[in-house]
Protein backbone atom coordinates (compact mmCIF):
# COMPACT_ATOMS: atom_id res chain seq x y z
CA UNK A 1 0.00 0.00 0.00
CA UNK A 2 1.98 3.98 -0.49
CA UNK A 3 1.47 6.74 1.50
CA UNK A 4 -0.83 7.72 -1.89
CA UNK A 5 -3.28 5.14 -0.85
CA UNK A 6 -3.18 6.42 2.70
CA UNK A 7 -3.73 9.97 2.03
CA UNK A 8 -6.84 8.94 -0.04
CA UNK A 9 -8.95 6.89 2.48
CA UNK A 10 -6.76 3.57 4.02
CA UNK A 11 -5.41 4.40 7.38
CA UNK A 12 -2.01 2.56 8.70
CA UNK A 13 -2.67 -0.80 10.73
CA UNK A 14 -1.38 1.26 14.13
CA UNK A 15 -4.07 3.91 13.62
CA UNK A 16 -6.49 1.44 13.00
CA UNK A 17 -6.27 -0.46 16.23
CA UNK A 18 -6.45 2.79 17.83
CA UNK A 19 -9.48 4.36 16.55
CA UNK A 20 -11.29 0.76 17.08
CA UNK A 21 -9.53 0.70 20.94
CA UNK A 22 -11.07 4.19 21.49
CA UNK A 23 -14.64 3.41 19.65
CA UNK A 24 -15.30 0.23 21.67
CA UNK A 25 -13.96 2.37 24.95
CA UNK A 26 -16.61 4.98 24.09
CA UNK A 27 -19.37 2.67 23.15
CA UNK A 28 -18.77 0.91 26.45
CA UNK A 29 -18.61 4.02 28.47
CA UNK A 30 -21.98 4.73 26.57
CA UNK A 31 -23.50 1.59 27.46
CA UNK A 32 -22.64 2.42 31.30
CA UNK A 33 -23.96 5.61 30.58
CA UNK A 34 -27.22 4.84 29.80
CA UNK A 35 -27.54 1.96 32.17
CA UNK A 36 -27.05 4.12 34.66
CA UNK A 37 -29.55 6.81 33.49
CA UNK A 38 -31.99 3.62 33.04
CA UNK A 39 -31.16 2.28 36.72
CA UNK A 40 -32.08 6.16 38.42
CA UNK A 41 -35.39 6.51 36.06
CA UNK A 42 -36.99 3.14 36.84
CA UNK A 43 -40.73 4.57 36.77
CA UNK A 44 -39.73 6.14 33.37
CA UNK A 45 -38.83 2.58 31.97
CA UNK A 46 -41.10 0.79 33.74
CA UNK A 47 -43.88 2.53 32.08
CA UNK A 48 -42.39 1.07 28.77
CA UNK A 49 -43.43 -2.48 29.94
CA UNK A 50 -46.63 -4.44 29.85
CA UNK A 51 -47.89 -3.65 33.83
CA UNK A 52 -48.69 0.07 32.85
CA UNK A 53 -51.61 1.69 32.77
CA UNK A 54 -55.21 -0.03 31.69
CA UNK A 55 -56.22 0.73 27.84
CA UNK A 56 -59.81 -0.33 28.39
CA UNK A 57 -60.61 1.70 31.45
CA UNK A 58 -59.70 5.64 32.03
CA UNK A 59 -57.43 6.35 34.03
CA UNK A 60 -56.78 2.56 35.99
CA UNK A 61 -53.18 2.19 36.50
CA UNK A 62 -53.41 -1.90 36.55
CA UNK A 63 -53.14 -3.19 33.14
CA UNK A 64 -52.70 -6.56 35.14
CA UNK A 65 -55.13 -8.59 36.43
CA UNK A 66 -57.62 -6.78 38.88
CA UNK A 67 -57.90 -6.61 42.04
CA UNK A 68 -61.87 -6.35 43.11
CA UNK A 69 -62.29 -5.77 46.69
CA UNK A 70 -65.43 -8.04 46.99
CA UNK A 71 -67.84 -6.00 49.01
CA UNK A 72 -64.77 -3.96 50.08
CA UNK A 73 -62.26 -5.23 52.26
CA UNK A 74 -64.74 -7.61 54.09
CA UNK A 75 -62.02 -9.91 55.20
CA UNK A 76 -60.75 -7.07 57.70
CA UNK A 77 -64.37 -5.06 58.15
CA UNK A 78 -67.85 -5.73 58.02
CA UNK A 79 -68.84 -6.00 54.57
CA UNK A 80 -70.29 -2.97 52.53
CA UNK A 81 -69.71 -0.44 54.95
CA UNK A 82 -67.93 2.98 54.05
CA UNK A 83 -64.81 2.01 55.82
CA UNK A 84 -65.06 -1.40 54.43
CA UNK A 85 -64.81 0.08 51.04
CA UNK A 86 -62.11 2.93 52.45
CA UNK A 87 -59.79 0.07 53.99
CA UNK A 88 -60.15 -1.97 50.34
CA UNK A 89 -59.16 1.66 48.82
CA UNK A 90 -55.96 2.10 51.00
CA UNK A 91 -54.92 -1.21 50.49
CA UNK A 92 -54.54 -0.78 47.01
CA UNK A 93 -57.73 -2.20 45.00
CA UNK A 94 -58.04 -1.38 41.44
CA UNK A 95 -62.09 -1.98 42.08
CA UNK A 96 -64.85 -1.76 44.95
CA UNK A 97 -67.73 -4.03 44.35
CA UNK A 98 -71.11 -3.45 45.44
CA UNK A 99 -73.97 -5.69 45.99
CA UNK A 100 -77.28 -3.33 45.07
CA UNK A 101 -80.83 -3.10 46.81
CA UNK A 102 -83.56 -1.23 47.22
CA UNK A 103 -85.51 0.13 50.33
CA UNK A 104 -89.07 0.81 50.87
CA UNK A 105 -88.46 4.06 49.77
CA UNK A 106 -86.59 3.76 46.54
CA UNK A 107 -82.89 4.44 48.07
CA UNK A 108 -80.48 2.25 46.63
CA UNK A 109 -77.85 1.17 49.47
CA UNK A 110 -75.51 -1.90 49.50
CA UNK A 111 -76.10 -5.15 51.22
CA UNK A 112 -75.57 -8.52 49.67
CA UNK A 113 -78.17 -10.61 51.52
CA UNK A 114 -82.20 -9.49 50.51
CA UNK A 115 -82.44 -10.42 54.77
CA UNK A 116 -80.40 -8.02 56.71
CA UNK A 117 -80.53 -10.03 60.06
CA UNK A 118 -77.27 -11.72 59.38
CA UNK A 119 -75.34 -8.80 59.13
CA UNK A 120 -77.02 -6.15 60.87
CA UNK A 121 -77.74 -6.04 65.01
CA UNK A 122 -81.61 -5.48 63.86
CA UNK A 123 -82.72 -7.85 66.17
CA UNK A 124 -81.80 -5.99 69.01
CA UNK A 125 -84.75 -3.44 67.78
CA UNK A 126 -87.52 -4.26 69.26
CA UNK A 127 -89.61 -1.72 67.35
CA UNK A 128 -89.02 -3.52 63.70
CA UNK A 129 -89.67 -7.22 65.19
CA UNK A 130 -92.98 -7.05 63.92
CA UNK A 131 -90.92 -6.56 60.28
CA UNK A 132 -90.20 -10.41 60.16
CA UNK A 133 -91.67 -11.38 56.49
CA UNK A 134 -91.63 -14.70 54.71
CA UNK A 135 -90.74 -14.61 50.79
CA UNK A 136 -90.20 -16.46 48.16
CA UNK A 137 -86.79 -15.99 46.17
CA UNK A 138 -85.64 -18.26 43.52
CA UNK A 139 -88.26 -20.94 44.43
CA UNK A 140 -86.63 -21.22 48.17
CA UNK A 141 -88.53 -19.76 50.88
CA UNK A 142 -86.64 -16.97 53.41
CA UNK A 143 -88.06 -15.84 56.81
CA UNK A 144 -86.14 -12.73 57.74
CA UNK A 145 -86.11 -8.79 58.30
CA UNK A 146 -85.81 -7.72 54.33
CA UNK A 147 -84.07 -4.52 53.24
CA UNK A 148 -87.47 -4.15 50.75
CA UNK A 149 -89.42 -3.14 54.20
CA UNK A 150 -87.43 -0.61 55.55
CA UNK A 151 -86.82 3.14 54.52
CA UNK A 152 -83.45 4.32 54.38
CA UNK A 153 -83.75 6.35 57.71
CA UNK A 154 -84.53 3.45 59.59
CA UNK A 155 -81.60 1.03 58.32
CA UNK A 156 -79.71 4.14 58.95
CA UNK A 157 -80.46 3.46 62.45
CA UNK A 158 -78.96 -0.31 62.88
CA UNK A 159 -75.41 -1.20 62.74
CA UNK A 160 -73.65 -3.61 60.58
CA UNK A 161 -72.08 -6.79 62.03
CA UNK A 162 -69.31 -9.61 60.94
CA UNK A 163 -71.55 -12.92 60.46
CA UNK A 164 -68.15 -14.92 59.73
CA UNK A 165 -67.69 -16.56 63.52
CA UNK A 166 -64.04 -17.07 61.98
CA UNK A 167 -63.21 -13.22 61.76
CA UNK A 168 -62.74 -10.23 63.72
CA UNK A 169 -65.36 -9.23 65.63
CA UNK A 170 -64.10 -6.27 67.43
CA UNK A 171 -65.95 -3.87 64.69
CA UNK A 172 -69.28 -5.28 65.66
CA UNK A 173 -71.69 -2.62 65.92
CA UNK A 174 -69.61 0.53 64.35
CA UNK A 175 -70.38 1.14 61.42
CA UNK A 176 -73.86 1.94 59.52
CA UNK A 177 -75.18 0.90 55.84
CA UNK A 178 -73.20 2.14 52.92
CA UNK A 179 -75.77 3.49 50.50
CA UNK A 180 -74.54 3.74 46.78
CA UNK A 181 -73.76 7.13 46.90
CA UNK A 182 -71.26 6.57 50.15
CA UNK A 183 -69.80 3.71 47.80
CA UNK A 184 -69.60 5.50 44.66
CA UNK A 185 -68.34 8.35 46.74
CA UNK A 186 -65.34 6.42 48.36
CA UNK A 187 -64.20 5.85 44.66
CA UNK A 188 -64.80 8.95 43.33
CA UNK A 189 -62.61 10.87 46.25
CA UNK A 190 -60.10 8.58 46.28
CA UNK A 191 -56.47 9.54 45.68
CA UNK A 192 -56.31 7.85 42.30
CA UNK A 193 -58.69 6.27 40.31
CA UNK A 194 -60.65 3.56 41.56
CA UNK A 195 -63.63 1.32 39.69
CA UNK A 196 -66.62 0.75 41.19
CA UNK A 197 -68.33 -2.75 40.14
CA UNK A 198 -72.32 -2.60 41.08
CA UNK A 199 -74.16 -5.56 40.94
CA UNK A 200 -77.88 -6.23 40.19
CA UNK A 201 -78.49 -8.09 42.77
CA UNK A 202 -81.50 -10.36 42.79
CA UNK A 203 -82.88 -8.45 40.09
CA UNK A 204 -86.56 -10.46 39.60
CA UNK A 205 -87.02 -10.42 43.68
CA UNK A 206 -86.66 -6.06 43.86
CA UNK A 207 -88.49 -5.83 40.30
CA UNK A 208 -91.29 -7.63 41.14
CA UNK A 209 -91.55 -5.98 44.78
CA UNK A 210 -91.27 -2.54 42.42
CA UNK A 211 -94.57 -3.72 40.10
CA UNK A 212 -96.59 -4.79 43.40
CA UNK A 213 -95.86 -0.98 44.91
CA UNK A 214 -96.80 0.58 41.46
CA UNK A 215 -93.52 1.91 40.86
CA UNK A 216 -93.11 2.31 36.85
CA UNK A 217 -89.26 2.12 37.05
CA UNK A 218 -87.44 -1.83 37.37
CA UNK A 219 -84.33 -2.09 39.42
CA UNK A 220 -81.89 -1.44 36.56
CA UNK A 221 -83.64 1.93 35.23
CA UNK A 222 -82.45 3.09 39.40
CA UNK A 223 -79.23 1.55 39.13
CA UNK A 224 -78.34 3.18 34.94
CA UNK A 225 -79.75 6.46 36.11
CA UNK A 226 -77.62 6.93 39.53
CA UNK A 227 -74.51 6.29 37.22
CA UNK A 228 -75.40 8.47 35.09
CA UNK A 229 -75.57 11.57 37.81
CA UNK A 230 -71.95 9.95 39.02
CA UNK A 231 -70.62 10.37 35.05
CA UNK A 232 -70.55 6.55 34.30
CA UNK A 233 -72.02 6.97 30.98
CA UNK A 234 -68.86 5.33 28.36
CA UNK A 235 -67.64 2.18 27.64
CA UNK A 236 -64.26 3.37 29.14
CA UNK A 237 -65.63 4.76 32.42
CA UNK A 238 -63.81 2.82 35.15
CA UNK A 239 -67.37 1.38 36.00
CA UNK A 240 -68.22 -2.51 35.13
CA UNK A 241 -72.13 -3.82 35.61
CA UNK A 242 -72.24 -7.34 36.67
CA UNK A 243 -75.51 -10.05 37.44
CA UNK A 244 -76.35 -13.74 37.63
CA UNK A 245 -79.76 -12.83 35.37
CA UNK A 246 -78.61 -12.41 31.53
CA UNK A 247 -82.22 -11.02 31.43
CA UNK A 248 -80.58 -8.20 33.74
CA UNK A 249 -77.84 -7.85 31.55
CA UNK A 250 -79.78 -7.78 28.14
CA UNK A 251 -82.16 -5.18 29.38
CA UNK A 252 -78.97 -2.81 30.46
CA UNK A 253 -77.35 -3.73 27.49
CA UNK A 254 -80.29 -1.32 25.28
CA UNK A 255 -79.67 1.29 27.66
CA UNK A 256 -76.31 1.92 28.70
CA UNK A 257 -72.32 1.99 27.09
CA UNK A 258 -71.11 0.60 29.72
CA UNK A 259 -69.04 -2.91 30.35
CA UNK A 260 -71.10 -5.89 31.27
CA UNK A 261 -70.08 -9.05 32.81
CA UNK A 262 -71.97 -12.04 33.28
CA UNK A 263 -72.01 -13.64 36.53
CA UNK A 264 -71.53 -18.12 36.66
CA UNK A 265 -71.42 -20.09 39.42
CA UNK A 266 -72.29 -23.35 36.93
CA UNK A 267 -70.74 -24.77 34.18
CA UNK A 268 -71.76 -22.62 30.70
CA UNK A 269 -72.71 -23.94 27.98
CA UNK A 270 -70.86 -23.53 24.70
CA UNK A 271 -74.16 -21.70 23.87
CA UNK A 272 -74.13 -19.62 26.85
CA UNK A 273 -70.31 -18.99 25.82
CA UNK A 274 -71.14 -17.91 22.69
CA UNK A 275 -73.96 -15.78 23.97
CA UNK A 276 -71.84 -13.78 26.65
CA UNK A 277 -69.24 -12.85 23.73
CA UNK A 278 -71.73 -10.90 21.74
CA UNK A 279 -73.36 -9.15 25.40
CA UNK A 280 -70.47 -9.05 27.91
CA UNK A 281 -66.93 -8.11 28.09
CA UNK A 282 -66.41 -10.64 30.29
CA UNK A 283 -67.69 -13.35 32.84
CA UNK A 284 -67.15 -13.54 36.37
CA UNK A 285 -67.35 -17.03 37.05
CA UNK A 286 -66.62 -19.24 40.38
CA UNK A 287 -62.87 -20.86 40.84
CA UNK A 288 -64.08 -24.18 40.79
CA UNK A 289 -65.12 -23.70 37.14
CA UNK A 290 -61.23 -23.06 36.20
CA UNK A 291 -59.73 -25.00 38.48
CA UNK A 292 -62.12 -27.97 40.01
CA UNK A 293 -61.70 -29.07 43.40
CA UNK A 294 -63.41 -32.41 44.10
CA UNK A 295 -65.84 -31.51 47.46
CA UNK A 296 -65.27 -34.31 48.62
CA UNK A 297 -61.87 -35.20 49.57
CA UNK A 298 -61.09 -31.03 48.90
CA UNK A 299 -58.50 -31.94 46.40
CA UNK A 300 -57.75 -30.71 42.86
CA UNK A 301 -59.40 -32.70 40.50
CA UNK A 302 -58.41 -30.99 37.20
CA UNK A 303 -58.45 -28.32 35.43
CA UNK A 304 -60.37 -26.27 32.75
CA UNK A 305 -60.16 -24.61 29.33
CA UNK A 306 -62.21 -21.92 30.10
CA UNK A 307 -59.99 -19.18 30.39
CA UNK A 308 -58.30 -20.12 27.31
CA UNK A 309 -61.79 -20.55 25.62
CA UNK A 310 -63.30 -17.56 26.73
CA UNK A 311 -60.22 -15.41 25.60
CA UNK A 312 -60.42 -16.60 22.05
CA UNK A 313 -63.88 -15.04 22.27
CA UNK A 314 -62.60 -12.06 23.48
CA UNK A 315 -63.98 -12.19 26.77
CA UNK A 316 -62.29 -10.90 30.11
CA UNK A 317 -62.67 -13.97 32.72
CA UNK A 318 -62.71 -12.50 36.79
CA UNK A 319 -63.22 -15.01 39.04
CA UNK A 320 -64.82 -15.36 42.41
CA UNK A 321 -64.34 -15.40 45.58
CA UNK A 322 -60.52 -15.35 46.76
CA UNK A 323 -60.72 -15.96 50.57
CA UNK A 324 -57.49 -16.63 53.17
CA UNK A 325 -58.84 -18.93 55.34
CA UNK A 326 -58.05 -22.57 55.47
CA UNK A 327 -61.58 -23.54 54.64
CA UNK A 328 -61.51 -21.97 51.42
CA UNK A 329 -58.51 -23.66 49.99
CA UNK A 330 -58.21 -26.93 48.41
CA UNK A 331 -55.48 -29.45 50.45
CA UNK A 332 -53.08 -29.38 47.35
CA UNK A 333 -52.33 -25.37 48.86
CA UNK A 334 -51.20 -26.35 51.97
CA UNK A 335 -53.79 -23.38 53.55
CA UNK A 336 -51.42 -20.99 51.45
CA UNK A 337 -53.37 -18.55 49.95
CA UNK A 338 -50.50 -17.13 47.78
CA UNK A 339 -50.08 -20.80 46.30
CA UNK A 340 -54.36 -20.32 45.10
CA UNK A 341 -53.54 -17.01 43.35
CA UNK A 342 -50.22 -18.07 41.76
CA UNK A 343 -52.47 -20.79 40.31
CA UNK A 344 -55.32 -18.74 38.85
CA UNK A 345 -52.86 -16.27 38.09
CA UNK A 346 -50.77 -18.82 36.34
CA UNK A 347 -54.12 -19.94 34.53
CA UNK A 348 -54.84 -16.28 32.91
CA UNK A 349 -57.13 -15.01 35.12
CA UNK A 350 -57.82 -11.01 34.35
CA UNK A 351 -59.73 -10.22 37.31
CA UNK A 352 -59.36 -11.73 41.26
CA UNK A 353 -63.00 -10.95 43.68
CA UNK A 354 -61.11 -10.71 46.71
CA UNK A 355 -62.01 -10.55 50.73
CA UNK A 356 -58.59 -9.88 51.52
CA UNK A 357 -57.22 -6.95 49.12
CA UNK A 358 -54.10 -6.67 50.52
CA UNK A 359 -53.09 -9.92 50.35
CA UNK A 360 -53.34 -9.76 46.46
CA UNK A 361 -51.90 -6.59 45.96
CA UNK A 362 -49.09 -7.89 48.21
CA UNK A 363 -48.85 -11.07 46.15
CA UNK A 364 -49.36 -9.58 42.75
CA UNK A 365 -46.49 -6.82 43.86
CA UNK A 366 -44.42 -9.45 44.08
CA UNK A 367 -45.08 -11.18 40.77
CA UNK A 368 -44.32 -7.25 38.71
CA UNK A 369 -41.22 -7.30 41.10
CA UNK A 370 -40.17 -10.54 39.68
CA UNK A 371 -40.83 -9.43 36.21
CA UNK A 372 -39.42 -6.28 36.57
CA UNK A 373 -35.84 -7.89 37.81
CA UNK A 374 -35.69 -10.60 35.03
CA UNK A 375 -36.39 -7.79 32.99
CA UNK A 376 -33.57 -5.75 34.23
CA UNK A 377 -31.34 -8.64 34.45
CA UNK A 378 -31.79 -9.47 31.06
CA UNK A 379 -31.56 -6.13 29.46
CA UNK A 380 -28.00 -6.00 31.59
CA UNK A 381 -26.92 -8.67 30.23
CA UNK A 382 -27.39 -7.16 26.59
CA UNK A 383 -25.76 -4.13 27.51
CA UNK A 384 -22.76 -6.13 28.34
CA UNK A 385 -22.57 -8.89 26.17
CA UNK A 386 -20.32 -6.92 23.79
Amino acid sequence: MTKKEDSVGYLPLSQKRSTSSNSHFLKRAFQALFFLFLLFNIANLLSLVPFGKNEEFRGLNNNGPLVIAHRGSSGMRPEHTIASYELAVKQGADIIECDVGITKDLKLVCSHDLGINRTTDVHQHPEFHDRIQTYEVENITITDYFLVDFTLEELMTLRKVEYRPYRNQEFNGHFKFATFDDYVGVAQNSPRTVGIYPETKNPDFYNAKLRERGVKLTMEDMLLAALNDFGYTEADSPCLLQSFSVDSLQYMSKLTKLRLVWLRRETMTESEILQASSLCYGIGVNKNLIIQVDPIRNKIDGFTSLVDHAHSLGLKVHVFTFRNEGLFLAWDYGTDPYMEMEQFYRAGADGFFTDFTASLVNYLKNVDAQYQSSYMQRFSSYLCSE
